[in-house]
């Protein structure tokens, strides 16, 4: 039998990895500048399929409105950019299929900001992509029953279009729609949109970047994906669920 659960562990030991050789050249791990995205987009395009390319940018939207700066866009090759010069693209609405903000550390002070930009963006594109923040590492201590006042209050002011957190290596976010079907029967779709707060050792940042894989794959191919594939990227026993620390439901504006 395939190690999934290890390969998933693997891959957010090559983030931490890539990270922590930074960290050998420069006395802090920088809190600006691409060093962050470029990781992070290295690791997507070997995972993502090739019918999508991985970049920054911006994304015009209805009535030629754009975006504010996007760290990482997810874009159908089938659908040309406006504009791309290397990694640096302005595509339209319709060709995005994820996009996500990265933060080296979520933190109080820089969360809500990271969410309000997100969830703006999500409105210009529509609730239907994948809408991520990725930290690195994260200053939140979220245990069961005890979710922080700075996490909770802004997740339902900007409900439904952020759906996909890594709180660093160790703690996944995800939401979930009352009406979104599931892939199989093993993931029971909830009653009531809801966040729901996963503590997975070593396996966030995969977790994170499965359910990217899982969106794109609905998207391109109006279908659920395969059960093998499932396996592969979902590989916990009995699901995440026996994992879960936290869940709050919403109500939508």
């Amino acid at each position: 039998m395939p190690e999934y659960e290890e390969y998933r562990k693997s891959i957010s030991n090559e983030l931490i990895s890539i990270r922590n050789r930074v960290r050998n050249f420069v006395r802090q791990w920088p809190e600006d500048g691409r060093y962050k995205e470029n990781i992070l987009k290295s690791v997507l395009i070997k995972h993502l399929p090739k019918t999508v390319s991985v970049a920054t940018g911006f994304v015009i939207g209805d009535d030629d409105r754009p975006s504010s700066q996007i760290d990482i866009i997810i874009y159908d090759n089938s659908i040309p950019p406006i504009f791309c010069l290397d990694d640096f693209v302005i595509v339209v609405k319709e060709s995005v299929r994820g996009i996500i903000e990265v933060k080296t550390t979520i933190k109080n002070d820089e969360f809500e900001g990271a969410l309000l930009k997100a969830d703006e963006n999500g409105r210009l594109i529509g609730n239907h992509i994948f809408n991520g923040v990725f930290g690195y590492e994260t200053a939140f201590k979220t245990n069961r029953h005890a979710l922080p006042e700075k996490v909770e209050t802004p997740l339902r002011q900007y409900s439904g279009y952020v759906n996909n957190i890594a709180f660093g290596e160790d703690i996944f976010m995800k939401y979930w729609k009352a009406d979104l079907p599931t892939a199989s029967s093993l993931r029971i779709p909830p009653n009531n949109p809801h966040y729901s707060f996963y503590s997975l050792k070593k396996l966030a940042f995969g977790y994170f970047i499965s359910n990217l894989i899982e969106d794109v794959y609905i998207q391109c191919n109006r279908s659920t994906i395969p059960d093998t594939l499932e396996r592969a990227l979902y590989p916990i026993e009995g699901t995440k669920q026996r994992f879960l620390i936290e869940k709050f439901e919403i109500v939508l504006n």
